[in-house]
């Protein structure tokens, strides 16, 4: 039984073995076509490697049809099963036999780096989006790796959520992993045939990973085969490219590839590290670069020439995956096909029971994972900031360039939410957690990947959004579901504006009716366990998160996020609209009675109002006030409106400080406007801009009477990497050395001062193992969005039991 198959040597006899991805391959290079060359491993030598070790098949035994052994709709079991199968197949050691044949092999290629893809043997179901491919050097260790890692891809949490939607039994999964040689590329993209009309061409610079991964939307091109006339062109959105490094390169040395000539343009920088075990570089692309097509009209009219030989032997439409390289033999670049794949025209599956498996073949889109959940809906693509032109049918996927915040009464009634641009801790993503719909955002090209109409899934956990085939009505009751959603569409050209009229009467009701407060509001009952000396807080700003508060363990409210929560109250219009039209009393009306109903919710329990953080008049958070106090001498009128209310629980948070003297500039407003405050209100700031790391004893004795680090803008500074960029994601990390570190400082300069210092930023849920550090560093408070309380508490309660056994054991040895 053979071990490796060689794409030259392939014979029409050994499709089944190696499938039609390297079969079409091996038919190009039959016929001289520039096909990278390569091997395959098949599925014999998988399924014989499985038989060597403990994979756990006992556990998916008739896994498509089982909920005892596994549940592809429950999470926590999926993702369980997921990682203990992918852990013995890296842990186990392949045969020495295979080993042996693979690094003979891949001398053979006489590379410097690899590329393995997997794809199934048979032509069902598609597997593109679904299976990654993996880059290694060419080192012995890092080819078994390379192997095995395309063998796992078949067991991630959504490849077996994929499989059992699809009908598949685990013995019908036939993997066959191409193995090529993966040099430095000038450019990358596809061709998409298509018989009788205009061939579809995409670009990139660089390998074409940016275009598999969602990170860039490629120059795109529609061409006529026959006469070679561009119908049409658009330039796309490339800020970065990926590349093979080949042996060392110096930190401000620019590679070859795209646009980029000797010598480079300046404004190109390496974004990845240079990781001695890595054979991939990330750089991002100067301007020239971005505002450039990657493709001249020769390589263009090349590419096309190639590409029609192609299709000459063939009876249906391709797909051309293809890479531009310079060569030794040559001193002109040249076009290479890397994968074809035969575009078949798909029969509709006569029965609902196969409707998954046959017509709904999801193409994924990959951004971060912004808030949890799953949404499965039509999508609605929005253009269109203002509410008042736009119509958003309820229930649908909000699918946008970016999040708006003003879009509030849209974010209330979609079923989730899928952005080009933004971070994690933006403001969207921040809205979509407290709503509690899925959202994923930095996902690069969704405007252009799905339209308005599409069905389309949303996987908040993943950070993946499945496009799927629309589904035509098949009988009366689908039409019915029909035309009921087009009736909501025709209602919610009304319902935006209504939205927060109506919530005002609610909040108006509830603020004067103290029976219509959650039940457990005055005295919460803990059902998670024991209580923890480090206090549990939540950061809310929309009413709609009461209901999620009732029962809950928390110790107070540690951040009211004002800007968001003023949206809500103030019919989504500016605060400073309000203050130029002299709106003063209803400006404070509704803002208090929002506030209200937040400090009745948990009373007597602390709240913290952080005063509003506009960031768009020239000064950021607390500056802004020291040239523009007018609002924020409103502000204070409706802390003291809530107090005089009977609502005395409630703090004021002074955001994003930068001097002691700001600090004290706006300390002696709040002792001017509201002179008589109960004895226990308190003045915080928050600690997010690096100057208070320094300055923070000084603060202590203008008056700071606690501190909140915001470890969103805290990272942002320390690191110098916008938190809602996308393009830079990886690199904005709150585990950092440097953030870490000054947290730690700015725990310990609050103990020695006598004042308490909490956390309120996204650090502590999306990075639960830090919960620790903080406690142990002694930190007052940790405030978490409402949905990773519990999550966050458990934390709280594992690191003081650690840290009480430490002191246990410390006691009985000495």
């Amino acid at each position: 039984m053979k071990n490796l198959y060689w794409l030259d040597k392939i014979q029409p006899s050994d499709r089944d073995a190696v499938g039609e991805k390297a079969f079409y391959l091996s038919c190009l290079l039959a016929q001289n076509h520039p096909a990278v060359p390569g091997f395959v491993v098949p599925a014999t030598t998988f399924w014989q490697f499985l038989e060597s070790i403990d994979w756990l098949e006992p556990l998916l035994a008739d896994w498509p049809h089982s909920s005892l052994h596994l549940n592809v709709d429950e999470p926590r079991q999926l993702q369980s099963i997921a990682r203990s199968i992918r852990h013995q197949i890296l842990a186990a050691k392949l045969p020495d036999t295979l080993l042996s044949s693979l690094e003979s092999a891949v001398a053979q290629l006489n590379s410097q780096a690899l590329i393995f893809r997997t794809s199934l043997t048979s032509w069902n179901p598609k597997t593109a989006g679904i299976l990654e491919s993996h880059t290694v050097r060419t080192e012995p260790e890092a080819i078994e790796t390379g192997l095995k890692q395309a063998w796992a891809e078949l067991f991630r949490a959504r490849s077996l959520f994929y499989w059992q939607r699809c009908g598949m039994k685990i013995q019908q999964i036939n993997p066959a992993v191409l193995v090529q040689p993966l040099a430095p590329a000038i450019a990358a993209g596809e061709v998409k045939t298509n018989s009788g009309g205009a061939w579809e061409i995409q670009a990139t610079s660089g390998l074409g990973m940016s275009i598999a991964r969602g990170e860039t939307i490629p120059d795109y091109y529609e061409v006529q085969p026959e006469t070679g006339a561009v119908k049409f062109q658009k330039l796309g959105y490339k800020t970065l490219a990926y590349n093979v490094k080949i042996g060392k390169v110096k930190p401000r040395e620019k590679p070859h590839i795209g646009n980029w000539k000797s010598p480079p343009n300046t404004n190109s920088a390496l974004l990845m590290p240079d990781n001695p075990g890595s054979c991939i570089e990330l750089w991002a692309l100067g301007e020239k670069s971005q505002t450039e097509y990657v493709l001249d009209e020769l390589q263009l009219q090349k590419l096309l020439e190639l590409s029609k030989q192609i299709i000459a032997e063939f009876d249906s439409n391709l797909i051309l995956e293809w890479t531009l390289n310079h060569t030794a033999n040559s001193g002109e670049p040249q076009f290479y096909f890397t994968q074809i794949r035969q575009v078949k025209r798909e029969k509709v599956a006569p029965t609902r029971a196969n409707a998954i498996a046959n017509t709904r073949i999801p193409a994924i889109l990959k951004g971060l994972a912004a808030s949890s959940g799953k949404a499965e809906a039509i999508a609605q693509v929005m253009t269109d900031s203002h509410l008042e032109n736009s119509q958003f049918f309820a229930g649908s996927i909000l699918v946008a360039r970016t999040i708006d915040p003003n879009w509030l009464p849209w974010l209330k009634v979609a079923a989730g939410v899928v952005a080009e641009q933004g971070g994690m801790t933006g403001h969207g993503a921040i809205l979509a957690r407290e709503l509690g719909i899925p959202a994923v955002v930095g996902v690069a090209g969704a405007t252009r990947a799905i339209a308005s109409g599409d069905s389309v899934l949303v996987d908040g956990d993943s950070g993946e959004v499945f496009t799927l085939a629309p589904h035509p009505p098949t009988d009366t009751a689908d039409s019915v579901r029909v035309e009921e959603t087009a009736r909501n569409a025709e209602k919610y050209s009304t319902a935006a504006k209504m939205s927060i009229a109506n919530h005002q009467f609610s909040i108006s009701e509830r603020s004067t009716n103290p029976a219509s407060l959650p039940r457990g509001a005055q005295s919460p009952q803990c059902v998670w366990g024991p209580p923890t000396a480090t206090q549990l807080l939540v950061n809310v700003s929309q009413t709609s998160s009461i209901d999620r508060l009732r029962n809950l363990p928390a110790d107070g409210i540690g951040l009211v996020r004002s800007e968001l929560m003023a949206l809500e109250a103030l019919d989504c219009q500016h605060p400073k609209i309000w203050l130029q039209h002299g709106q003063q009393s209803e400006f404070v009306d509704r803002m208090a009675d929002c506030l209200s109903l937040f400090a009745a919710a948990v009373a007597p329990r602390p709240v913290f109002y952080r005063s509003l953080d506009l960031r768009d008049s020239g000064g950021d958070g607390s500056f802004s006030d020291t040239f523009e106090p007018e609002l924020f001498d409103w502000e204070l009128c409706v802390l003291q409106k809530v107090c005089e209310s009977g609502h005395t629980n409630v703090n004021l948070i002074l955001p994003f400080v930068r001097s002691v003297d700001e600090f004290i500039y706006c300390r002696q407003r709040l002792e001017t406007i509201w002179k008589n405050r109960p004895a226990q209100f308190q003045l915080w700031i928050m600690a997010e801009v690096p100057s208070v790391l320094f300055l923070l004893p000084d603060y202590v004795k203008a008056g700071v009477q606690g501190i909140s680090i915001g470890t969103n803008d805290l990272t942002q500074f320390l690191l110098g990497i916008h938190r809602n960029s996308p393009q830079v994601a990886s690199g904005f990390n709150g585990r950092d050395r440097a953030v870490m570190r000054a947290i730690e400082q700015l725990i310990q300069q609050a103990r020695a001062a006598g004042i308490p210092c909490s956390i309120c930023g996204d650090a502590a849920a999306l990075y639960p193992e830090t919960v620790e550090s903080f406690v142990r560093w002694g930190i007052s408070s940790i405030s978490v969005n409402v949905d990773a309380a519990e999550q966050t508490y458990r934390a709280i309660a594992r690191a003081e039991q650690r840290l009480l056994l430490e002191a246990a054991r410390s006691i009985v040895n000495n």
